[in-house]
């Protein structure tokens, strides 16, 4: 008896779920269709909405308009360039600034330099004064200074703006070819680089050509300062590490192979200031031997 009864409700259970599962089977193949239905609709009326473009042949003036679209390189830090004497001229200056501009870009273009020319960019009444260099440098925000041929004066500017910022800059200072007083430049700045002639005092010992040779190639000797000063790392606030291997590393990498780098060697005290180095292009030194 219990066995029928068991058998009984089991068959009605068995018939209850298959009802179920039907109707649940009917419900998914409704829900299936609806979604189709919506589908074909929305691919319908996307492509009555859909705007058919057809190429068409780019012009000169369209090329000329791409060109004109600034896409520099993001730079790690913002870069001064200052030129001084020897190296403000105007035909020096302009195509300086020509071949930085496609390389790093003008920072009033969305670009990483910043340029300075001494003493066009320095005059107060009838004269210049490179002691508005550290009030220029703050208001354009700079966080690197390349200097080339920096004027007598440069030295006691930068530590001016040294006293100003509690003792230290703040960011990597680099001399190339200084005219100013030669101590003063090697306290206030991280890394001094000067042509060896003008180093050891032997210019009027050297040929014209061979200056021309250098005053040649000192463009691309600035481009790499300035490339080199952009990519240092922001977190590096106290200039370089002041050990002698450290500076040699960074002198010889910044120079390149296009030139010999040494310590330089003061020529009355025999004193070798772990910060000051001296370059001598590398074609000449073969030329000479």
């Amino acid at each position: 008896m219990v066995d029928s009864i068991v058998e009984e409700q089991t068959f009605s259970y068995s018939v209850h779920m298959r009802k179920i599962n039907f109707a649940f089977l009917l419900f998914l193949m409704a829900l299936l269709a609806v979604f189709i239905v919506g589908c074909s609709k929305s691919k319908k009326n996307d492509i009555e909405n859909a705007v058919l473009l057809e190429p068409t042949a780019v012009s000169d003036q369209d090329m000329v308009s791409l060109q004109s679209v600034k896409n520099f390189p993001e730079p790690n830090r913002r870069v001064a360039l200052l030129l001084g004497y020897g190296y403000n001229e105007e035909d020096f200056v302009k195509t300086t600034m020509e071949k930085l501009k496609s390389a790093f870009g003008m920072a009033q273009d969305g670009g990483a330099l910043v340029c300075y020319v001494f003493p066009d960019d320095f005059g107060r009444g009838s004269s210049a004064r490179i002691s508005l260099l550290p009030g220029m440098l703050k208001e354009d925000e700079v966080s690197a200074l390349v200097l080339v041929g920096a004027p007598e004066g440069t030295h006691r500017a930068l530590a001016s703006l040294q006293d100003s910022s509690g003792g230290s800059i703040g960011y990597p200072v680099i001399s190339l070819l200084p005219q100013d007083d030669v101590l003063g430049m090697e306290a206030a700045c991280d890394l001094v680089m000067d042509y060896l002639p003008s180093a050891a005092k032997e210019e009027d010992n050297k040929e014209e050509s061979e200056i021309v040779i250098v005053i040649d190639n000192v463009l691309s000797l600035i481009e790499r300062a300035v490339y080199y000063a952009s990519i240092i790392p922001l977190d590096v606030t106290e200039g370089f590490d002041k050990s002698l291997r450290d500076l040699t590393l960074h002198a010889k990498l910044l120079a390149g192979t296009e030139w010999n780098v040494s310590q330089y060697i003061d020529p009355e005290t025999g004193i070798r200031p772990q910060n000051h180095f001296v370059i001598e292009y590398a074609n000449q030194v073969k030329e000479n031997k």
